[in-house]
């Protein structure tokens, strides 16, 4: 009785051995499968935040945050599409892409359309900038019957364009409307007068001025102070609160002021 008995469990024994690692690779496999691939709206030159390399390869702040991001949240696979600025959230509406991550503000017509992380990782505070030379321009009321540049769908647009609403005619502030104008486009037209001002936080100002030789200066108070969020469909709260999750852990380990100093110089995610 005790050799059949001691036979049973040998053979139970390499039963289950032989069959642990069909065990293992039916859970390896059903883990895989249960790896959900999101896909991410962002920009290719927005430098420092969402830009191209000389190798043609995604880099910047945004993508290293969605990277430590990604880490944290084995559940999800990240991948990225790339558009031109305006054209990420419909994008997002149409349910080509899952987030759309450039660095976007709170506004009204944001929040009534997409959910918002309910955590910030960057800071947004806006000044008035304009060349050195100039002497005009020193405050807000300045840039009455002046032209300044605005980028479509940015807060400083929405600013300047809620500002002409209530405005009597003879104090407005004419616009130049334009799709995230790049730097050397941006400066070469604050010196040729085509626009007498634009607006970009302190950091763009400091990068642009050292690679344009120190002409442009921050003036009178900021015009806008906010941050950045990642958008998603409204409904998606499931993936919102994972990626609210990974960024909280990121904020508490110092991972995430340590990647805004790498890219950007300074850390940006609580305020200037």
């Amino acid at each position: 009785m005790k050799k059949s008995l001691t036979k049973i469990i040998i053979a139970g024994l390499i039963a289950l051995t032989m069959a642990s690692p069909a065990f293992a690779a039916k859970k390896k496999k059903d883990a895989k499968q249960k790896v959900k691939t999101i896909i991410i709206g962002t920009g290719t030159a927005y430098n420092p935040y969402c830009y191209l390399d000389a190798d043609g390869k995604l880099v910047g702040y945004e993508k290293d945050v969605l990277d430590e991001i990604d880490k944290l949240l084995p559940q999800y696979q990240f991948k990225y599409e790339t558009f031109d600025f305006s054209n990420i959230l419909l994008a997002l509406s149409a349910g080509k892409i899952d987030i759309g991550a450039h660095q976007f503000e709170e506004s009204e017509e944001r929040r009534k359309n997409y959910l918002f992380s309910n955590e910030s990782y960057n800071s947004f505070i806006t000044h008035i900038v304009v060349l050195k030379e100039r002497n005009d321009i020193n405050e807000f009321d300045d840039l009455i019957g002046k032209t300044v540049q605005i980028n479509v769908g940015d807060n400083s647009a929405a600013t300047i364009l809620k500002y002409n609403e209530t405005a009597p005619s003879d104090k407005q502030i004419k616009t130049f409307l334009t799709k995230s104008l790049q730097s050397e486009p941006l400066v070469a037209g604050l010196k040729s007068r085509q626009f007498d001002a634009t607006f970009m936080p302190l950091l763009d100002l400091d990068k642009d001025n050292r690679e344009y030789g120190d002409i442009l200066k921050a003036v009178g108070k900021p015009l806008n102070s906010s941050f950045s969020y990642f958008l998603f469909r409204k409904g998606d709260t499931e993936l919102q609160e994972a990626i609210d999750g990974a960024l909280r852990e990121l904020k508490k380990s110092g991972k995430l002021s340590e990647l805004a100093i790498k890219n950007l110089g300074r850390d940006t995610t609580k305020g200037e």
